[in-house]
């Protein structure tokens, strides 16, 4: 029994033994668990003062003496200011004042990190040392611990330790494509769904930054339900999506070790790639919320509302669409207001008139002899040019060609004196000023058929048509001028004579003898002028200012002959030329007005300012020009769309690139030469920083999701809940008129147009970002992939028209630029044949990067980065990224495409040729020179205070993202989020910015490190 109970007493007291050790390691991870937490606390506190302000910049610190261990570290710019240094490293250590009790901001520089530290970022998580996390041990102390003497200095209980990752510096390749969720007007058909994707890049694509080849591809079939209403949210979760192959059919991982690798491509990417990022709307610079030009279009001027507008249902210049792809415009006559120009017009490509003067011929067609008065005929060849990416709306048009040169006609065999008409005035003789029909014919002439010829229904994207001088004996001009024959310029083709006129009171002269003709003017323009013929009256659509032409003298023809003595003839200049049209400022063909020097003389004329050597029309023909079309050419190889009209809601501030602006070059916004521009008082340099769309124009009502959430016309758009926890509806961000109870509307709150303080921008990237694989997945923001595909209108080869039924489809996972991101379809055709001056790239409206292209591309862009970082620290604004490095130098953007070589031997501003306004298309809804999402690793150890050994460590990981709202939002004491930074009234705001929040939080192991 005795050795019963002594069995007994040892089993209970081991027992003990083991509960008392059991709940001491209990209670040494449950007091490490709450360090950590005390340091996930540190870190918020940190995030929220340095970087809840709008005029913060954030960027990692590989080019600001960061090595192995704390490269990516984050830091902290004032957007403000212009020093390289940070306002802070967002890593422990930095929390603390100096002695003086001013902030130690700097207390810990990356290359100086000291000791003890503790691993955050290891071989778990990344793949290399190059890529590890460390931050500094923070001890925390405590006095009167049982056990240690009173008056002995404070005693360490426990450390702690954070560090903040920028995730906004990494590319978000898990975000699910929503346009196909986007089913109301104008978005009610697949293919205005499809060109969503055009106008954006709706999540980066996961790529090999040496080879910019695909790693996987969160659209396809594979992985689609995956990523769909964005389930993917934790970086770990990527590691369940499949890698690609041509297929579809990959079954691998990227979370899964492959046999032949020591790690996954989840943990390669570590610093690469995160699920999603999200932005508030915020003005880096100025500081406040961005204005939606969506709502608010007057915010740029009249000009621009009215270039926006382009809806019929209200009051647009398009007509009612009755084909899901094609669109037509009506022509507008040009207006600029505000520093923008709406004009609608095809542009004068070609003009040409010549003269005759003579005695008028027999009845059989045979010269005079004898005495006979004087006659003049002229003949023109006219063609007019659609610049346009859509079909116009045929009109009747109309010509008025001013400053014809006034005569003197010399006979040099009379003996009665040489003048025979001194002074002839042929402005004033063919009409002061000559008026010439431009006729639009749906059938052909002398077509016994009565249906449209198919390229004569519309005018065509990019095509030429001509018009020459038909027969009109009577020399009497009709009401709308003389006469024209429409879909020719081919004068040498026509019968006839042409515009016929006799002189008023011309003196017989003899047909046989031979005559001088003269033009005493020193220099002479001609002055053309284009008009709409209307019902209501004519309206003026453009004028046009000839190259001067010189004084001229012909002599030896006889009276009697009809071989044309003189000519004018010019063209538009195109990129041939020096200076070019598109390259020169103030010099936009869609301003209604073009001087003289938009045009040239042909350059291959011996003598070009002698208009006597400007008889036949062929002598302008050149195989290197654009806009030269043969006679009755339907080829559709020469059809050259340049412009890009709105169609659908703008949703990327790079189209703006297709706004004409006042005195400007064209293709002003966006591109380097255009930096310096401004609309409606506001520098388009600013434009990136201060505004965006959110495509809620009038008339577009958003329905909801299956959770209630609007869905935007641009689906990166993620909505948030207001104050009370209700949803967002259309009426909070575009408040309604009401009707009271007598019938009488009420207009509602006027509308806002920081909409932005509604929801978060999906998709956002931090474009001080120096991670080449992320830049690379960036840049494949906009693509293809299967079962997408770009889908495009299937041209007849010779008349370059084609049935909206009739398409063909292109997938591609490669890198896409849209110069015409909303009516590619209407113009691409990458089977269009070739011709001479290159005319078929116009005709291919994307541009696709090869992965190899990609990858420089990102290499050259990264490098540019690191060097701008060194030299004056992180860009503090989308207007720094974007400007000219120096005067008349490159934008950075510009060098890199430069640099990486990608318009090699492209004809500039074709659709091919790839400019930073074509690459801001796709990336200015998600670009931003901060980061608004951050995940924060931290650690907490328990320690002993009689040992000081270590019995407890915890790890944890948060994901935290700034909102538009203030710190303090309440409505006692708070600011709206609207409101500027300067008129804040709560000091609490005025300090800390906009609030961050939590969205995800998980403990860690020492294996998840």
């Amino acid at each position: 029994m005795l050795a019963f109970l002594l069995v007994l007493v040892i089993g209970l007291a081991s027992y003990t033994r083991i509960e008392t050790a059991v709940a001491g390691n209990t209670q040494r991870q449950a007091q490490a668990r709450e360090n950590a937490l005390v340091a996930l606390n540190v870190a918020v506190a940190q995030l929220q003062k340095h970087t809840g302000p709008d005029q913060r910049v954030t960027a990692t610190a590989e080019n600001f003496g960061g090595a192995n261990n704390t490269r990516f570290y984050t830091g902290v710019w004032d957007a403000a200011g212009s020093d390289s240094r940070p306002i802070t490293w967002l890593v422990s250590g930095n929390e603390f004042a100096a002695a003086d009790g001013t902030p130690n901001s700097l207390a810990v520089q990356p290359g100086t990190v000291g000791a003890p530290t503790v691993q955050l970022v290891g071989a778990q998580s990344v793949d290399t040392a190059a890529g590890f996390v460390v931050a500094p041990l923070q001890n925390i102390t405590s006095v009167g611990v049982p056990g240690v003497p009173a008056n002995s200095p404070p005693t360490t209980i426990g450390r702690y330790a954070w560090w903040i990752g920028d995730q906004g510096v990494k590319a978000p390749v898990a975000v699910p494509d929503g346009s196909a969720a986007i089913t109301y007007a104008p978005y009610d058909s697949a293919d205005a769904r499809a060109r969503i994707r055009q106008q954006l890049a709706l999540g980066a694509g996961a790529a090999n930054a040496a080879t910019g080849a695909t790693i996987f591809e969160p659209r396809e079939d594979n992985n689609s339900l995956l990523v769909a209403n964005q389930k993917v949210t934790a970086y770990t979760q990527i590691g369940f999506l499949k890698t690609w192959n041509s297929g579809n059919t990959s079954t691998t991982l990227v979370g899964v070790r492959p046999t032949n690798r020591s790690t996954t491509l989840l943990q390669d990417n570590f610093h690469a790639w995160s699920p999603n990022n999200f932005n508030v709307l915020a003005d880096t610079k100025r500081g406040g919320l961005r204005q939606d030009l969506s709502l608010k279009p007057e915010l740029l001027g009249g000009g621009f509302a009215a270039w926006a507008n382009y809806d019929p249902a209200t009051g647009g210049y398009m007509e009612a669409p009755t084909d899901p792809l094609k669109r037509r415009y009506v022509m507008q006559v040009p207006t600029t207001t505000d520093g923008a120009t709406l004009s609608v017009a095809p542009v004068l490509s070609y003009f040409l008139i010549r003269f005759n003067v003579r005695t008028p011929p027999t009845a059989g067609g045979n010269p005079t002899s004898g005495l006979a008065p004087l006659q003049v005929r002229a003949q023109w060849a006219i063609s007019l040019w659609n610049p346009y990416t859509s079909a116009l709306a045929p009109e009747q048009l109309r010509l008025e060609i001013s400053n014809l040169p006034s005569l003197q006609i010399d006979d040099e065999e009379s003996t009665r004196g040489a003048a025979v008409v001194r002074g002839l005035s042929l402005h004033s003789l063919y009409g002061a000023p000559m008026s010439v029909s431009l006729p639009w014919s749906a059938t052909p002439t002398g077509s016994s058929s009565a249906e449209p010829a198919p390229d004569r229904e519309s005018w065509l994207p990019g095509r030429v048509y001509s018009w020459v001088a038909a027969e009109n004996k009577s020399g009497v001009p009709g009401s709308a001028g003389f006469d024209s024959v429409f879909y020719s310029r081919d004068i040498n083709g026509r019968s006839g004579d042409g515009a016929v006129v006799d002189i008023p009171g011309s003196p017989l002269v003899d047909g046989d003898h031979e005559m001088d003709v003269h033009d005493f003017t020193a220099s002479r323009s001609l002055m053309v002028t284009l008009y709409a013929v209307r019902a209501g009256g004519d309206v003026k659509l453009a004028t046009y200012t000839s190259p001067e032409f010189t004084r001229f003298t012909t002599t030896g023809q006889r009276f009697n002959q009809s071989t044309f003595q003189f000519a004018y003839v010019f063209r538009l200049k195109e990129s041939i030329d020096d200076p070019a049209w598109l390259s020169t400022l103030g010099r936009d063909l869609r301003s209604g007005v073009l001087g003289a020097d938009a045009f040239a003389y042909q350059a291959t004329v011996a003598n070009p300012e002698n208009p006597a050597s400007f008889y036949d029309y062929r002598t302008v023909s050149a195989p290197d020009r654009l806009l030269d079309r043969a006679p009755d050419d339907l080829s559709v190889a020469k059809d050259t769309p340049v412009f890009e009209l709105p169609r659908a809601p703008l949703l990327s501030l790079g189209a703006l690139q297709h706004l004409p602006l006042d005195r400007q070059r064209p293709f002003a916004f966006g591109n380097s030469w255009g930096a310096t521009a401004a609309l409606n008082g506001v520098a388009t340099a600013e434009f990136f920083d201060r505004y965006f769309f959110s495509g809620l124009t009038a008339g577009i009502a958003p329905t909801t999701n299956t959770a209630g959430e609007l869905l935007f016309p641009n689906p990166l758009l993620k909505p948030l809940r207001k104050a009370d926890g209700a949803r967002v509806t259309l009426d909070d961000i575009r408040p309604p008129s009401t009707t009271d109870e007598d019938g009488n509307v009420v207009p509602g709150p006027e509308t806002k147009p920081e909409s932005s303080r509604f929801f978060l921008q999906g998709g956002a990237f931090n474009l001080n970002s120096t991670n080449v694989a992320a830049w690379t997945a960036v840049l494949r923001g906009v693509r293809f992939p299967a079962p997408q595909a770009f889908t495009y209108l299937v041209a007849d080869p010779t008349t370059g028209t084609a049935d909206g039924g009739v398409t063909a489809t292109i997938p591609s996972s490669d890198a896409q630029f849209l110069r015409f991101s909303q009516s590619a379809q209407e113009t691409s055709d990458p089977n269009a044949p070739p011709s001479t001056a290159n005319n078929a790239l116009f005709r291919q409206g994307i541009r696709k990067l090869t992965a190899t292209e990609v990858a420089a591309f990102a290499t050259a862009v990264v490098e540019a980065i690191k060097t701008r970082h060194g030299a004056s620290g992180p860009f503090r604004a989308l207007e720094e990224f974007l400007a000219p490095t120096a005067p008349d130098a490159p934008s950075l953007l510009e060098q890199a495409i430069l640099d990486a070589g990608i318009n090699s031997s492209i004809p500039e501003f074709s659709s091919q040729f790839l400019t930073q306004a074509d690459v801001m298309t796709a990336l200015a809804p998600v670009l931003f020179p901060r980061s608004d999402t951050f995940v924060i690793r931290t650690y907490g150890e328990a320690v002993n205070p009689a040992t000081a050994a270590t019995e407890g460590r915890a790890w944890c990981e948060a994901i935290v993202q700034r909102v538009p709202e203030y710190f303090d939002p309440s409505p006692a004491t708070g600011d709206a989020a609207e409101i500027p930074p300067a008129a804040l009234g709560n000091p609490l705001n005025t300090a800390n910015g906009r609030r961050f929040k939590i969205v995800s939080f998980r403990w860690l192991t020492k294996s998840d490190i």
